[in-house]
């Protein structure tokens, strides 16, 4: 069965409270979608406290980054700098110079015996040595090791004798020069 509903309100009030219910509902529509923006918008601001504290963070992080590599290229500079002296230092101790060459060689033709004063290698590689001889046979044997030519190794060199005397104390005081050729 069907029922049977009667409206006995006048059509004014029931289109006053259709006017109202309307007015609620788009007060509240409204009402909603200005929260919504006030939420959005704290919700923006939020965001933006957010990525300021994070871009203060990373440009400190960057600024100490920065402070570090400028700490590190003066490093690098100075090792730099060695480095270039090691290479030099070590071409120096890879490649024999004349006058050490020179030196050894003279070294290895003085009898044992002699006491050498000075030995002078100039840059034209010229030697001169000063030494003293206690008797003849040391003094024989130092002037045939510089001449025989099987005791220089081979290597042709010119020798000199600038002086040769005797002392009151018996030893031989002798200056040679000597020239590789």
């Amino acid at each position: 069965m069907a029922k049977i509903s009667i409206n006995l309100l006048p059509p004014e009030i029931i289109n006053k409270e259709l006017k109202k219910t309307k007015f609620y509902k788009i007060q509240f529509v409204g009402i909603a979608i200005i929260l919504t923006m006030i939420f959005l918008a704290s919700l923006t601001v939020a965001l933006r406290i957010l990525q300021s504290r994070n871009i203060t963070e990373v440009q400190a992080k960057l600024t100490q980054t920065e402070q570090r590599v400028s700490d590190l290229k003066s490093t690098q500079a100075s090792l730099f700098l060695l480095k270039n002296r090691l290479t030099v230092i070590d071409k120096y101790l890879e490649v024999s110079s004349q006058q050490s060459s020179t030196y050894k060689l003279i070294e290895k033709l003085i009898p044992p015996s002699v006491v050498v004063n000075t030995i002078t290698i100039n840059k034209s590689d010229e030697a001169v040595l000063l030494a003293m001889v206690p008797d003849a046979a040391t003094l024989d044997n130092l002037v045939s090791g510089f001449t025989v030519k099987e005791n220089n190794e081979g290597n042709n060199i010119r020798v000199s004798l600038e002086s040769l005397n005797r002392g009151k104390d018996g030893f031989y005081r002798i200056s040679f020069i000597i020239k590789r050729l």
